[in-house]
């Protein structure tokens, strides 16, 4: 059977609509992740990195994210893990297919609601190709964009397919996808009034002022404006809990309504002339209230003139409201981030401004044929704009460099760029970047806390305290500043203090690893070690990857005598930083401990080439070759810990106790022995009984053995005031030894 003509040529449009698209974006699968954003929903989300899993689902569904509630959207991010682990290739070819399904979608939905294929689809290649699209679909972490779009076309779909039947269960499908795109983006809570506007027109369920009409068509949706509400409830609470809105004293009403209503203008600008586009338009503060009144009167006028020309031509009105009336929750009468509008927020609005532009278009294109090149022009000269738009999203750096050439006073991308900068070692550069920042606003915490990493990072403590310090004036719970606040207190051991700061950080970022693990070290550095081990277990919970976290774990398990597991910490952690110097030196300490000595020796070799002045290092080692007979080695080793810190009490009891108690004669040398176990002795405070049966075994190599058989018996007591039995019995061993007037010999310690 021949398939329709109508049906063929909708399949070649599709086709077509669906190369132009991915033709037009592919050049975005070489965009990287940003700094910006994409870590807290994707680089940096523990929950997220691990791919899709029945944690990462319940998460999804319990959490809050940038101040958005939209459980669909992290999953599809979770999916995309599962699928391409952390390459961003793969997140973006995911978000350019869902705008190509879009684009596709919204020529099918158009051509069944109106029945005209080709300005349906003049409409969708316009879509398409908008340059005003480029941030939702390359800005990984405006997933949620292209995914409530997807759901929202379909649920119009299924509107749409919904006139057709008689069932009391029809919009069953339309509830299910619109509940679909809430949970993507809550920008959908429009959804009901679009669909008033379709019945409108194309549908034609209504008709002007027939009221008895319009409330029937209100009241068949009201499962619809129930959910819209309840979305705006969550909405307000999860931007309210990110403290995302501004308040009344922040931002006045009439400076919001002010911003509101030029900013609507802004948007036409952009659609029209899609040129200078940027990732952040700063707020304008302080606009002329003149200004905002001219801007509002043109609105209504312009919205008079559409609604007047409603039954001539319906789509004009139609298409005007959807475009207006889909800005509202995002248009700044509830001012939500820093942002005086954006791109992104055009998604799904600019629909109904392209509707109302290409069938205008065409109506007067009927008269003046000529003009019927204007959408393949405009298509052309977008797509250009496009392509050459998407190369400024390669990374964090070049997009907001690209910022600050087209916005003025763009403080967040001069502290972006500063922090590029920052990253390269170019630290002046950042602080004259922090600065201009701060000189267009003061009241910027951020900018506060980046100028206080730079200043530190020149060695400029007191000043980048002081401006973390007003970073936290401006925002007290900034999980950031009260942390580097917090190590500062930290390092002059005011614990109770920086431990304060390190609560304050969690009560901003629950789940934040640095923050418990800095606060796990304020408690070692006083001795707590089970409580420091529980908040480096936490933080590794939050941060499986955090090194430092990994190897504190380590040394609180060596101080509880959990030898294995510090061992298993301590090897995770050089895994994850195999050039960390000092966690070697304590997986190397740790394996002695183990009585690994050939592993620790091959661990320490090295380190004691590199930092021949560091005591420990070269103690440790010479131990690990002491038991592997390896007794000279360890002595110049003992020795060159020596030269480092002559009173090191390890140190000199090892070569005490070789000098004592050596097999080999040529290495004994009992006055040499009394006279470095005698120093060990002293700087312990004779308070070690491993010190005193050295000293004990030197006095019995001098032949000293009345001095022998006492410090003997003082080691044992010490021993068994300690709770040393091991000791106890080897100091027993030996006092029966020395009374016997015979030194010991032939056996390490």
């Amino acid at each position: 059977m021949q398939m329709p003509p109508d049906k063929r040529r909708a399949i070649w449009i599709c086709l077509a609509l669906a190369a132009v698209t991915f033709a037009v974006y592919a050049q975005g699968l070489r965009c990287q992740f940003l700094t910006f954003d994409d870590q807290a929903y994707v680089t940096e989300n523990r929950h997220v990195l691990p791919g899709l899993a029945f944690a990462g689902v319940k998460w999804a569904f319990h959490s809050v994210v940038a101040g958005n509630w939209h459980p669909l959207t992290m999953l599809s991010l979770m999916l995309d893990c599962q699928i391409y682990g952390l390459r961003p290739w793969g997140f973006h070819l995911t978000s350019i297919l869902i705008h190509v399904v879009n684009t596709v979608l919204l020529f099918l939905v158009l051509g069944r609601l109106t029945g005209s294929t080709w300005r349906s689809a003049s409409v969708a290649l316009l879509f398409a190709v908008h340059p005003v699209h480029v941030e939702s679909v390359e800005w990984i972490a405006e997933r949620k964009d292209v995914l409530c779009g997807f759901f929202f076309l379909l649920a119009i779909m299924a509107y749409a397919k919904a006139q057709s039947s008689t069932s009391r269960f029809r919009y069953g499908w339309v509830i299910v996808l619109y509940l679909l795109a809430l949970m993507s983006k809550p920008m959908a809570v429009t959804f009901p009034c679009v669909l008033l506007l379709l019945d409108f027109w194309p549908l034609r369920r209504a008709r002007g002022l027939d009221w008895p009409a319009w409330l029937r068509l209100t009241l068949e949706k009201w499962p619809m404006f129930l959910l819209s509400a309840l979305w705006c409830g969550i909405t307000m609470w999860a931007q309210g809990k990110s403290e995302a809105v501004a308040s009344e004293v922040a931002l006045p009403l009439s400076e919001r309504a002010t911003n509101a209503m030029v900013a609507y203008f802004d948007y036409l600008r952009v659609l029209f002339f899609p040129w200078h586009l940027s990732i952040y338009y700063p707020y304008q503060h302080h606009q002329p209230l003149i200004l905002g009144a001219a801007a509002a009167l043109a609105l209504v006028l312009l919205t008079c003139l559409a609604i007047a020309r409603a039954n001539r031509w319906p789509w004009v009105v139609v298409g005007w409201l959807w475009f207006t009336g889909m800005l509202i929750p995002v248009i700044g009468l509830v001012q939500v981030g820093g942002q005086g509008w954006a791109d992104r927020y055009l998604y799904l609005p600019c629909i109904g401004f392209l509707v109302l532009v290409v069938w205008a278009g065409a109506e007067i294109a009927a008269r003046l044929p000529a003009l019927k090149i204007l959408v393949p022009a405009a298509a052309i000269a977008f797509a250009a704009v496009t392509t050459l738009e998407i190369p400024y999203w390669k990374d964090t750096s070049t997009l907001f460099g690209r910022a600050l050439e087209v916005t003025r006073d763009n403080y967040l991308a001069m502290t972006l760029v500063g922090s590029m900068e920052a990253d390269k070692g170019h630290l002046d550069d950042a602080i004259t970047l922090y600065r201009s920042a701060l000189a267009i606003k003061p009241i910027y915490p951020e900018g506060h806390f980046f100028l206080g990493r730079a200043l530190e990072r020149k060695g400029q403590t007191n000043d980048a305290l002081a401006e973390y310090n007003q970073a936290l004036k401006l925002r007290p719970e900034f999980d950031a500043a009260n942390i580097m606040v917090g190590l500062e207190l930290t390092k002059e051991k005011k614990f109770d203090q920086a431990i304060a700061h390190f609560q304050a950080a969690l009560k901003d970022n629950p789940e934040s690893a640095p923050a418990e693990s800095d606060w796990g070290m304020a408690l070692m550095k006083q001795g707590r070690w089970k409580e420091s081990v529980e908040h480096y277990e936490q933080a590794l919970r939050f941060d499986p990857n955090l090194a430092d976290a990994r190897n504190n774990l380590a040394i609180g398990y060596l101080q509880e005598g959990r030898l294995a597991d510090g061992v298993t910490q301590l090897r995770a952690a050089l895994n994850l930083d195999p050039s960390d110097t000092e966690t070697k030196y304590n997986l190397g300490q740790a394996l002695n401990q183990e009585q690994q000595w050939s592993d620790a020796a091959e661990l320490l070799k090295p380190l004691a080439q590199t930092e021949p002045s560091n005591f420990n290092v070269q103690f440790q080692y010479g131990l690990s070759l002491e038991h592997l007979g390896q007794t000279r080695d360890a002595m110049s080793h003992y020795a060159a810990a020596l030269l480092k810190n002559p009173d090191f009490p390890d140190a000199l009891q090892h070569l005490a106790w070789i000098a004592a108690t050596d097999a080999r004669p040529e290495l004994r040398n009992g006055a040499q022995a009394v006279e470095l176990a005698s120093r060990a002795c002293e700087a312990t405070q004779q308070k070690r009984p491993a010190m005193l049966l050295t000293l004990a075994a030197a006095y019995a190599e001098a032949g000293r053995y009345r001095d022998a058989v006492a410090t003997v018996g003082r080691a044992q007591e010490l021993a068994k005031a300690q709770g040393q039995k091991e000791l106890e019995a080897e100091a027993g061993r030996l006092q029966t030894v020395f009374k016997s007037g015979q030194p010991f010999h032939g056996q390490t310690e």
